[in-house]
């Protein structure tokens, strides 16, 4: 058996067409679905990524059928914005990924958290092979290493953390603050302004029993109209559309944070002459500048990651899934419906000075 991975993020890709192929994804490889199970897929989903982790031992029919099936639900062109990995690199980006070194927010722990449940959710729906138990398991080891060892996990920029510097930017004090959505991400955000002494904070959810937090003004679901009496509102909710749409005249809202996948803002809303409105795309963009003086620490990390899965998969190569790290694509196969966009990964070296010299994976379209 051997592993793959069919994915897109927030590096090759826009937020609209992650929006397409996360709803594309979960439509059809849904845990317990007879496609994830034929192929063992772990569906990764986050605000930032959706990648489909894979085994098979014909991984360029699985790869190929993968494909076919999100061309069959998107109807945009979204191939050229995906990136594909096999053996010894899809165990090398797992790793990345888990350890927030792949993340808009370097180290940050959600990721390794997101990671564990979407392996463990699949696991209560089918039985996986040993090399998916290896591949998740030992990224959540390596991830969890990294964050030990490196001082970049400690010192990390959040999004509690830049909502809350934004906020205060923008609008001076902030006094009156509106969730939607009792999400984890909200419940982060809440925790951190509390924690700053944002005193007025106003959670609006379909589900008011679920609350958990004291001290907190609960509004209900069929009262979000409300939201244009807030300065700043935050939208985190697992609505697949959008909830707030344009507001009219007489609006109190000067800020509104998306951190929805879908979003749940229409995007439109960043044309309203009182309004700043920032997605979670836009977020990243600002947050990547401010950790730009972690460069060496993370190359150092990279080293530390390729040095360690070269060791795991020399020792364990008995496990059956470094056997041949990239499958072969028959120059034959070039229907439209289900060819593969085969991700050409350059191979990665470390440097005489230890920098891991990684570019970026150039890719390929045949027949599409």
């Amino acid at each position: 058996m051997r592993i793959g991975l069919l994915g897109i993020s927030y590096k090759s890709s826009e937020i609209g067409i992650r929006e397409s192929v996360l709803q594309a994804a979960q439509k059809r490889f849904f845990r317990g679905s007879e496609l994830s199970e034929r192929y063992s897929c772990v569906l990764l989903s986050t605000c930032n990524r959706v990648e489909i982790y894979f085994s098979a031992d014909n991984l360029a029919e699985a790869h190929s059928e993968i494909l076919g099936q999100l061309r069959d639900e998107i109807e945009i062109p979204f191939e050229h914005k995906l990136y594909s990995f096999f053996g010894f690199d899809c165990f090398l980006h797992l790793s990345r990924v888990t350890a927030g070194l792949d993340s808009a927010i370097i180290a940050e722990s959600e990721i390794q958290r997101q990671v564990k449940v979407a392996y463990e959710q699949t696991l209560l729906h089918y039985r996986l092979p040993s090399c998916m138990h290896y591949l998740f398991q030992k990224s959540l080891k390596l991830g969890k290493e990294v964050r030990t060892l490196f001082s970049f996990a400690q010192n990390q920029t959040t999004i509690p953390k830049t909502l809350y510097q934004i906020g205060q930017h923008v609008l001076k004090e902030l006094t009156d603050v509106l969730f939607i959505g009792n999400s984890e991400i909200n419940r982060k955000v809440i925790g951190y302004f509390r924690k700053k002494g944002v005193e007025r904070i106003t959670l609006c959810t379909r589900a008011l029993h679920s609350v958990e937090q004291e001290n907190i003004r609960l509004l209900s679901w069929d009262k979000l109209e409300q939201w244009k009496e807030f300065p700043l509102v935050v939208c985190g909710s697992n609505v697949p559309h959008p909830i707030i749409e344009q507001p009219g005249e007489n609006i109190k809202t000067r800020l509104i944070f998306d951190l929805s996948v879908p979003r749940n803002v229409d995007p439109c809303l960043a044309r309203h002459p009182l309004l700043t409105l920032l997605n979670m795309e836009e977020l990243n963009q600002l947050i990547e500048k401010k950790q730009e003086k972690n460069l060496f620490e993370l190359h150092r990390a990279e080293v530390l990651l390729f040095e360690k899965i070269q060791r795991y998969t020399q020792r364990d190569s008995k496990v059956g899934i470094w056997q041949s790290q990239r499958p072969e694509f028959e120059p034959g196969v070039a229907d439209a419906e289900v060819a593969p966009v085969q991700a050409q990964v350059r191979c990665r070296q470390v440097s005489k000075s230890g920098m891991l010299a990684q570019p970026k994976p150039t890719f390929e379209s045949r027949g599409v």
